[in-house]
């Protein structure tokens, strides 16, 4: 794909009028609906399906059933609603009623779904996007789903944040994920990429001497892949992990590691962010727990800058919920100093798909960029930064 066909088709997906944009996101479930005599089935009836019921409910739409792929819960009652099994909902309302699919979590893939229930013989099948425009006040935002709408008003900064990746493949998928965030479909999203997160070897390679700073070290997924990728060699490890539960998980797996890999390990129950203090956390002991303002505890806060003085880190990961750019913020002297390959997460918000590469790259100007899908559906998406000199398009280029 040449530049110049790339930045017309993003200037294509951004140039319709933002008053167009705030009708479509007002008006579009309103049509469905009517299109269908505001029958409608709930294809999910977990916490998004129940909240959709209560929605609908507000506008004087009964759903008929929910529908729903485990077994356990088919023939229950939901709020009233009786929940049935994909082919039964479909042999009875296949065709007369509007299937809204209320399923967004790691692992579902729409597409699938629709497929499904297409050939069980349902006639209208949509994902929810239209519901979350319609309901935005309590359904959005949530994580990367937003209102479109907000796309368009930052269109400057999404077009300029084009020119920063470094191959069409990263290229390809900044179109697709700005296509989706602002249309609603997934259909426009790409296959994931087949490698695993934070570890793409097609991008860069781990080296012998890594020093690895693992930012949302949950109970220690990340950090088992990187002692399987290294072989346990490897100079250092500094983890940080603030929800307490998750920290009391952590320390008791790497306290059963060998010695010798443990003694190279240091753990961090604190957050991090822009500057030294406290903030709120809300500690679930999920891979959710995240700081926020009604957070039901108050951890520290340490800006990488502090935690990691007098040491020299090679590669820094961040998956914390959304706080990547405070936290890259507080890693400034880090990065120009030691120039660590960065592999952020920038899925837990709509704007973190540009904000966050621009950020970077205004830290570190000569930085290869790339973004990778790990997961269907808009999740796990990461930006990898690497410095010229680790980058493997680097060698492949000579």
């Amino acid at each position: 794909m040449t530049a110049e066909t790339y930045l017309s088709k993003l200037e294509a997906i951004l140039s319709e009028p933002v008053a167009l944009v705030k009708a479509r996101e007002a008006q579009t479930l309103d049509r469905q609906l009517a299109e269908w005599c505001g029958h409608v089935v709930l294809f999910g009836a977990g916490s998004l399906g129940k909240t959709a019921l209560k929605c609908l409910r507000s506008i004087e739409v009964e759903p008929l059933a929910f529908c729903d792929n485990n077994p356990d819960r088919w023939d229950e009652m939901v709020e009233g609603v009786p929940v049935l099994s994909p082919k039964d909902a479909a042999g009875k309302y296949g065709g007369s009623a509007l299937f809204i699919v209320t399923i967004w979590s790691l692992g579902h893939r729409y597409a699938e779904t629709k497929d499904k229930l297409s050939r069980l013989g349902c006639k209208g099948v949509i994902p929810a996007s239209s519901l979350r425009w319609k309901f935005a006040d309590i359904l959005m935002p949530y994580f990367c789903q937003d209102l479109p709408h907000r796309v368009f008003q930052d269109s400057e900064n999404v077009l300029s944040a084009a020119s920063l990746w470094s191959d069409d493949r990263s290229r390809e998928e900044y179109l697709r994920q700005v296509e989706w965030r602002v249309s609603g479909d997934f259909g426009v999203l790409s296959e994931p990429a087949r490698e695993e997160s934070y570890f793409p070897s097609t991008i860069f390679d781990l080296k012998s001497d890594e020093f690895f700073v693992d930012c949302g070290s949950y109970t220690g997924d990340t950090l088992q892949q990187f002692l399987v990728r290294t072989g346990s060699e490897f100079a250092g490890i500094v983890a940080v992990e603030p929800d307490p539960k998750n920290f009391s998980k952590l320390r008791n797996w790497t306290d059963r590691l060998n010695p010798e890999v443990r003694n190279r390990i240091q753990l961090n129950g604190v957050a991090v962010g822009s500057k030294r203090g406290q903030v709120r956390f809300a500690a679930d002991g999920s891979e959710g727990s995240s700081v926020r303002k009604d957070g039901d505890i108050v951890v520290n806060c340490v800006p990488l800058d502090d935690l990691l003085a007098g040491v020299r880190p090679t590669y820094i990961k961040m998956d914390i919920e959304g706080a990547e750019p405070d936290a890259i913020a507080g890693a400034q002297k880090v990065i120009e100093n030691h120039h660590p390959v960065l592999s952020i997460c920038v899925y837990h918000t709509q704007d973190h798909l540009w904000s966050i590469p621009t950020l970077i790259h205004k830290l570190a100007p000569d930085y290869r960029l790339f973004l990778r899908p790990h997961d269907v559906d808009g999740w796990q998406l990461v930006c990898y930064a690497i410095p010229d000199k680790r980058s493997k398009l680097r060698e492949l280029n000579r």
